[in-house]
């Protein structure tokens, strides 16, 4: 017993820093259909089909510059946005369908949250930043 309590407690820890460290991504979505991934370096796309929820993951900057993003989508019903949270998880940026570019002036030492947010959302999208 005190193995199997062992064992989840390790992998959590496991779960835990894969997730802070950018290499998880926590899903909180439904949909039909979805084909795509948010692990991309400096660009994360995907196609969709009656979508709703959340992806979230931790991203790191490897220099402390301004960074240009864009949002390139396709919806034929449905909404969509995508946020960039502070280390404190307040907002920065919001990327949506009225605002398709954003400038986020990054610091190389602090942890970014990108957040997609879906609601019964069809169609397709390329976040990219440079």
């Amino acid at each position: 017993m005190w193995k199997i309590i062992i064992i989840f407690i390790c992998l959590g820890i496991l779960f835990y820093i894969l997730y802070m460290q950018g290499f998880m991504v926590i899903n909180t979505k439904r949909a039909v259909m979805f084909v795509g991934s948010i692990r991309g370096k400096s660009n994360c796309k995907a196609k969709f089909t009656m979508c709703s929820g959340s992806m979230k993951r931790v991203i790191r900057f490897e220099e402390s510059r301004a960074y240009n993003f864009s949002l390139k989508h396709e919806l034929q019903n449905g909404k969509m946005a995508v946020n960039i949270l502070d280390s404190s998880k307040q907002p920065m940026i919001t990327l949506d369908s009225n605002n398709i570019k954003a400038r986020l002036n990054a610091d190389k030492k602090q942890r970014y949250y990108l957040v997609f947010l879906f609601k019964s959302a069809t169609g397709s999208y390329e976040l990219s930043w440079e």
